[in-house]
């Protein structure tokens, strides 16, 4: 018999309104934030959760109703974290000369994620709902919405028969090569030469002849 698939509660049981709740409610964020690399998903205990934030396990559950909870607001505020840097240097790559730009792009995302390399790895290897969390759910809309601005931004270098299905098999070409080149680097490669590659074989697949060969696009 197939068993049942467990039921998570994802959603805080109240929002701080004031300044001194919302210390309490950021505390726990923060706490279960810094437990998770440390203790794993599995270790990590409400209990720990609210010694680690100086809060009473009482106030926890004033706002929470229970871990998993917690960990899902973790999981907003990362991804919160990581778009609001590649918003950031998105300005950066559109500054760029052309020849550069694609190469600056793929680095911007490698550093954002390395950034977040501890906290990345528990949720892809230790939270059995990462892909039902809300967040995670919305990034791969998000960075569609995200990439098709900078689509739009750059339209003169991209090539016109770069459809949405195409958009939507880059991002996920990038994101899995960025992630393991993070999580499980190969040992005769440096990432200089790794991500070199990357963007090299992105502008080979996105890039519009003309603008290859030095000529404006038409």
């Amino acid at each position: 018999m197939k068993q049942a698939r467990q039921q998570y509660d994802f959603a805080p049981k109240k929002l701080p309104a004031q300044a001194r709740s919302r210390a309490t409610f950021d505390a726990l964020v923060d706490s279960c934030t810094w437990l998770l690399p440390r203790l794993g998903y599995a270790g990590t205990t409400t209990n720990h959760i609210a010694d680690r934030a100086g809060v009473n396990i009482a106030s926890l559950y004033e706002y929470f109703p229970g871990k998993d909870a917690i960990v899902a607001q973790v999981a907003e505020r990362m991804v919160e974290r990581v778009l609001s840097k590649l918003g950031e240097g998105a300005n950066r790559v559109f500054e760029a000369e052309a020849d550069d730009a694609v190469r600056l792009w793929i680095e911007i995302i490698y550093e954002t994620v390395s950034r977040e390399k501890e906290l990345v790895t528990i949720f892809t290897r230790e939270v059995p709902y990462t892909n039902d969390l809300p967040p995670i759910r919305d990034v791969g809309i998000r960075l569609l919405q995200f990439s098709q601005a900078v689509r739009e931004r750059a339209a003169g270098f991209v090539r016109q028969d770069f459809s949405k299905a195409s958009l939507h098999l880059l991002i996920n070409l990038v994101t899995s090569s960025i992630l393991q080149a993070i999580h499980n680097p190969p040992k005769d490669v440096t990432r200089r030469v790794l991500l070199d590659e990357l963007s090299r074989r992105v502008e080979d697949w996105i890039r519009d002849p003309a603008h290859r060969q030095g000529r404006p696009a038409t």
